[in-house]
């Protein structure tokens, strides 16, 4: 007499409510959502893990999943994931109260420029990144908004009020030889001090590859584009 080998539970590689551009992976999406629904029934769930089966087995066969191996999941190779430095401290906070503390740290940050000596024209030498805030242009202004959609939320961090339209852009040549506008060197420090703040309360395990989103908020930090040149 044989026994049925008991098979692992299966684990989801997709995420519910975001569906993947890629045929390949919206096909285990769909597949996924009815075989994790409450509701299914057993032969149909069952018909389901089949067909699920046979659409990874197919996916592999084209090179759009991976052989098996550590950290894979069904011939899936899930991608490593990178914390930001305070995600620890929002971990279960709204992406509202995120958004809080990231418009708290920019206005610190451009509060430290009392203590760099500009009053009397001195050059202090800081190396945190964040001096960029503090000592580009006062008029500058930054904006933090939040998003909610279907697939999750988002930060979106604006900078806009610039001395002059096209300010902080420099004119370069393209690897076509044709010239295009890009940050220099003091926009550039701003808005990478932007996007480390922005960063800092985030975690990023996602894989563009195979239309595999997961963070903990989308969004992005660029200039206006209105201003811009």
């Amino acid at each position: 007499m044989t026994t049925a080998t008991a098979q692992p539970p299966r684990t989801r590689i997709t995420n519910e409510k975001h569906a993947p551009g890629n045929r390949a992976m919206k096909k285990i999406w769909v597949l996924e959502n009815l075989i994790f629904h409450p509701r299914t029934g057993e032969e149909e769930r069952a018909a389901a893990e089949r067909m699920l089966d046979r659409a990874i087995a197919a996916a592999q066969e084209k090179g759009q999943l991976t052989k098996e191996g550590d950290g894979v999941w069904h011939g899936y190779r899930l991608p490593d994931i990178r914390y930001g430095a305070r995600y620890e401290e929002v971990k279960h906070l709204s992406t509202t109260e995120i958004a809080k503390r990231i418009r708290a740290d920019i206005k610190l940050a451009r509060k430290v420029a009392a203590k760099l000596g500009t009053a009397t024209g001195a050059e202090v030498a800081v190396t945190d990144s964040l001096t960029a805030l503090a000592t580009m242009p006062k008029q500058i202004k930054i904006s933090v908004r939040t998003d909610y959609f279907s697939g999750g939320s988002a930060i979106r961090v604006n900078v806009y009020n610039l001395p002059e339209k096209g300010w902080g852009y420099v004119q370069e040549t393209d690897m076509w030889g044709k010239p295009q506008w890009v940050p220099g060197r003091e926009l550039s420090a701003i808005l990478a001090a932007l996007k480390e703040i922005h960063g800092a309360y985030n975690f990023d395990g996602s894989d563009s590859r195979v239309d595999y989103f997961h963070v903990n908020y989308y969004g992005q930090v660029e200039v206006d584009w209105r201003e811009r040149p």
